[in-house]
């Protein structure tokens, strides 16, 4: 997963950048959150220093005070997360004090705030996703789980652990390819499916951004051999690999190739593997991600553009995240917190 912060607050005396109207929107909602949920101490309104990597930025009033940072997941959440990131030994994005990010728009809290009731409930999956994909039965993913976070699954397919010539192994949730979730099930016509499910709040990435060589050469070495297969699920011939080392498509042509090798090596026992993305239709800061005049060429959105690339396009499905937004789902807080009919007052 990337930085769930892409579209960030600006800093003082940084020019003019492409702005994102969804991502200013849910600035505003989660300003006005902060101020009205009953559940945070009333130290925790103050604006807050946001951690991105090691700098310390703002302070900013959609950042909580960072002693708070923890209540950014929501209360029922937030032990429960906290025990299991620890024990699978997973990283938090923009950590603070090996906790998650103090920033409020971000994706990767906002995906253990809907998801982790599902961890021990199937049936609460099965309402949220069985809606787009087959869902008869929901197995475990892991022992005692139904769901799980930032997985990379049980094989390194593209030496991703290595790094200088020496092995230094893979951790889920940073440097090497991961979903935000996944789970396992079995369809109505009785095949086993993996579910990748990569989560997307206010993202987007408008401005080109200049690449290292030397950091090019190591993912193209590590890639393109998967991307040029022929049965491979993207498509090599609509662009060049060098052009898909760009955000979105280089985490969208990974997270494509991981799928493709888990259901090749049938992990976990299942027979088609898909990615899910989560994204909100209001997202347009997301779909004009197109920032090169080569990804404008191959189509007007981000999805036209990915759909061009695509091999098998039911290994890539779409998921609206206002399903999230029914308490039966997540919770009468996550509704509160997320929903864009909220009041803006403070």
């Amino acid at each position: 997963m990337n930085n769930s912060n892409s579209q960030r607050t600006p800093l003082a005396g940084e020019g003019p950048r492409k702005t994102n109207p969804y991502a200013t929107t849910h600035n505003r909602l989660a300003i006005a959150w902060k101020q009205r949920a009953a559940t945070l101490p009333d130290e925790a309104r103050e604006p807050g220093h946001y951690s991105h990597g090691d700098r310390l930025q703002g302070p900013y009033p959609v950042c909580l005070p960072l002693e708070y940072a923890a209540h950014n997941l929501l209360p029922e959440v937030r032990d429960g997360a906290l025990a299991l990131f620890a024990e699978l030994d997973i990283s938090w994005h923009d950590s603070v004090a090996g906790g998650p990010s103090n920033h409020l728009r971000d994706s990767q809290v906002q995906c253990v705030n809907a998801l982790f009731a599902m961890v021990s409930d199937p049936d609460r999956l099965k309402r949220a996703f069985g809606r787009v994909v087959d869902i008869a039965e929901v197995f475990q993913i892991e022992d005692g789980r139904y769901l799980t976070f930032e997985y990379i699954g049980p094989t390194d397919y593209f030496g991703e652990g290595v790094r200088h010539g020496k092995e230094v192994g893979r951790r889920r949730g940073t440097n090497c390819t991961s979903v935000d979730a996944a789970f396992l099930f079995r369809s109505s016509t009785g095949v086993t499916e993996l579910a990748l499910v990569e989560w997307k709040f206010t993202e987007s990435y408008l401005t080109a951004q200049d690449r290292d060589p030397a950091s090019d050469a190591v993912r193209i070495g590590r890639y393109a051999e998967d991307l040029s297969a022929p049965d491979g699920p993207v498509r090599a011939d609509v662009l060049p690999i060098e052009l898909l080392l760009d955000e979105p498509f280089y985490q969208l042509m990974r997270q494509q190739l991981l799928a493709h090798r888990l259901e090749q090596a049938h992990a976990h026992g299942a027979d088609v593997v898909r990615v899910l993305h989560v994204l909100s239709p209001d997202n347009t800061g997301y779909q004009d991600s197109l920032a090169r005049p080569e990804h404008r060429a191959i189509g007007a959105t981000v999805d036209e553009a990915w759909s061009k690339l695509l091999r098998a396009a039911d290994r890539f499905v779409h998921i609206d995240p206002s399903v999230f937004l029914d308490p039966l789902i997540t919770s009468e807080a996550y509704v509160d917190r997320y929903a864009t009919s909220q009041s803006l007052d403070s």
